[in-house]
């Protein structure tokens, strides 16, 4: 590192990441003080949030204060001025307008004061901010070919700042994960700006790597304030404005194989989740306990092993990018991030299950093609997503009657965050062209265990001589029958989550259902 600074004559940018850990030191414990005074605080929902007391989560408004106003005072430094704003005054001033905004709408939504397009909305004004400053792609350079967006440069430089404000807000669930990851990130885009010349870009990068490092102070494990969204879509929009001033090749023009493979941990856990919620018809704004760092716990790890061994696997990806950089050759990039995401999956610490989903669906589809039937003359689906719960007893009796019963779907889904319990299963029964057209019903019978709603069983069913509410009756039954077996199964996990009454719907029904 001080070889690099050496080098490029920039050993003097240490001051910037020193300023904004001083400061970030003497901030934290001011905005915890203040997230205190008006309830900012994230408390335990006996669902997902599991931590066991409330914590201040105003840990991005220290951030954004300790990075900019670092830098502010650089900027009145004698020599400083004129080499930070020169060329890239217009991008670093939309900058620190985009991190205003993303930092309003992330305290907002720690209120909870958003709805989720809201937030959504908030994200797009902040980015539509940092574009119309200046922060643009409008070519892609990748193993030496240079490819023109024209008029997709727009909507794709928009993708990417969306892709890491939300893929590494969703890897903040853990006690110094995201702090630990983007401090990594930032000093490996710092060093690549410096080697590309980009000053500011560098100056901003190691800015925030300091600010993170002091904050990291109160939050490592066991942490005494989050980030919260203002923190991790602080910090996501941030990355991504850097990681595409930071590896430019020219006026525009990005080299795509570097920024992606720094940023593959948040990526491929971002992708996973798409993947598990959408295979199991789920909304891919659902929550679950399925992200990187929960499989890790759940495979017995502890929360600083956990925190090792993804800082570990950025480091190893860093070093990749960076001799990617030194060798000239991109290829070194993109196959230590493949490395890193193939030693995930093949020890099954992460990415097998969403693989064996995606797997499992393409052979059904495949079937479908092929007019290919399972022996119990449908086509299923079944998969734990985690936990250990025989849930496929249930599922066995569903499916057995499934033909008595005139049902043309069947699709029974856990998703019980606070035990960490996760199952899908689904049976499909080609339909004749008659039965497409008849009117089918509908029903969703709640699974509920301990006074909690933890899953559904969900069927789609064609019209015969026998009552609906006679099939639904049945599958009622059977459906009550396994939340006995259930409850005795999970009693001992649900005794450390807090209580939290949910009420039980009624199945559902309704008449003339357009068919699936």
């Amino acid at each position: 590192m001080l070889s690099i600074l050496r080098s490029t004559g920039k050993l003097d940018v240490l001051l910037v990441p020193a300023l904004s850990f001083a400061l970030c030191l003497l901030a934290t414990p001011l905005m915890r003080w203040f997230a205190r005074q008006f309830q900012l605080i994230d408390r335990p929902d006996g669902r997902r949030k599991l931590h066991g007391r409330g914590v201040p989560v105003a840990g991005g408004l220290a951030l954004f204060a300790a990075t900019w106003v670092a830098l502010a005072c650089c900027l009145w430094m004698p020599g400083w001025r004129g080499e930070l704003l020169a060329a890239r005054g217009t991008e670093l001033g939309g900058l620190v307008l985009g991190s205003m905004v993303i930092c309003v709408v992330g305290v907002a939504d720690d209120f909870g004061w958003l709805r989720r397009r809201h937030k959504l909305l908030g994200q797009l004004v902040a980015v539509g901010v940092v574009m119309g400053f200046g922060v643009q792609v409008q070519s892609i350079h990748l193993f030496g070919w240079r490819i023109e967006l024209g008029l997709l440069g727009l909507p794709f430089t928009a993708f990417l700042l969306l892709g890491a404000i939300n893929s590494l807000n969703l890897l903040d669930g853990m006690d110094g994960l995201l702090s630990s990851v983007g401090l990594i990130i930032c000093v490996a885009l710092g060093v690549i700006a410096l080697v590309g010349g980009q000053a500011m870009a560098a100056y901003v990068a190691f800015a925030l790597a300091g600010a993170l490092l002091a904050f990291l102070v109160f939050n490592f494990p066991p942490a005494s304030i989050f980030l919260g969204d203002s923190g991790s879509m602080l910090i996501g929009l941030t990355v991504g404005a850097l990681a595409i001033q930071s590896c430019l090749k020219g006026p525009a023009t990005v080299a795509l194989a570097t920024p992606t493979a720094l940023l593959i941990i948040p990526i491929f856990d971002t992708l996973a989740a798409i993947l598990r919620r959408s295979l199991t018809g789920r909304s891919i704004y659902s929550t679950d306990r399925g992200h990187l760092h929960h499989c890790l716990l759940n495979r017995g790890f502890t929360v600083r092993c956990v925190l090792l061994l993804v800082s570990c696997c950025c480091l190893a990806v860093v070093a990749g990018a960076l001799a990617s950089l030194f060798f000239k050759n991109e290829l070194i990039a993109i196959l230590s991030a493949a490395a890193v995401i193939a030693m995930l999956v093949t020890t099954r610490l992460f990415g097998h299950t969403e693989l064996a989903l995606l797997a499992k669906r393409l052979r059904t589809l495949a079937s479908s093609l092929l007019h290919l039937k399972d022996q119990d003359g449908g086509r299923g689906v079944e998969i734990r997503l985690q936990g250990s719960v025989e849930w496929t007893e249930l599922w066995m009796k569903i499916v057995a009657c499934a033909l008595r019963l005139n049902l043309c779907s069947v699709r029974f889904d856990v998703n019980a965050p606070a035990i960490h319990e996760g199952y899908h299963a689904r049976w499909d029964r080609p339909h004749s062209g008659a039965e497409e057209e008849a009117a089918l019903w509908r029903a969703a019978i709640p699974l509920s265990v301990g006074g909690r709603t933890i899953g559904e069983v969900g069927v789609v069913g064609c019209h015969d001589d026998e009552p609906i509410w006679q099939k639904i009756a049945a599958l009622a039954e059977m459906v009550q029958d396994f939340e006995a077996a259930a409850s005795l199964l999970t009693v001992e996990a649900w005794r450390t989550v807090p209580r939290i009454q949910s009420p039980v719907l009624p199945p559902l029904i309704s008449e003339k259902a357009p068919a699936v």
